[in-house]
């Protein structure tokens, strides 16, 4: 038993020695003068057996060294593998989650944001952003259907600003929102929802 620690001992010695070769990590306390404490033994690495206690009695060479080329190996394999970033869709999934901003709570009185979410006095918003305008299973007004504009960034905030301006003979019954950069927080979050 104590040559199978010893063995994995010296495997994660050289587990730790490869990693700090190639800049992934500390590398291992001087063996003359490693503390017999487990607070100075270095971090264990993730996936890799804890280390024997320096003060054991050395494993000869020839029996540490095909242990330590395989250890060595696979943590050269590994290693550029777990620097690697995350994902950036990871981080688009995130943000599609977000919550609505403030803003859009007076477009909520009337309207749903929410995928498969229910019309209300006027259509879900859910995927609107790009889309044509007036298209759905909602009854929107001749106007809206007919008025040939797609809810891109610019329609929005034109359609936002002042509805009844923008497409006049619509049935919305909003007065718009003056402030430009609420508005830009209400087209954001619908671009979320696309």
């Amino acid at each position: 038993m104590q040559r199978n620690i010893l063995a994995a001992g010296s495997a994660a010695l050289a587990l730790a020695l490869a990693l700090a070769a190639c800049g992934g990590g500390e590398p291992a306390a001087d063996e003359a003068g490693a503390s017999e404490t487990p607070a100075a033994a270095p971090a264990p690495v993730a996936g890799a057996t804890p280390a024997a206690d320096p003060s054991a009695e050395a494993t000869p060479a020839a029996e540490a060294t095909p242990a330590a080329e395989e250890t060595s190996k696979a943590a050269a394999a590994t290693a550029p593998a777990a620097k690697a970033p995350a994902a950036p869709a990871e981080v688009v999934k995130v943000a599609a989650t977000a919550p609505p901003p403030a803003s859009f709570t007076r477009c909520a009185v009337c309207h749903t944001a929410d995928k498969g979410g229910e019309d209300k006095l006027g259509p879900n918003l859910y995927g609107v952003f790009g889309k044509p305008m007036g298209r759905g299973s909602f009854d929107f007004s001749d106007a809206a259907r007919q008025s040939g504009l797609t809810l891109d960034e610019a329609t929005l905030h034109k359609w936002l600003e002042n509805p009844k301006a923008l497409v006049p003979g619509n049935r919305m019954s909003f007065p718009g929102i003056k402030d430009a950069a609420k508005r830009q927080e209400i087209i954001n979050y619908l671009k979320q929802q696309s």
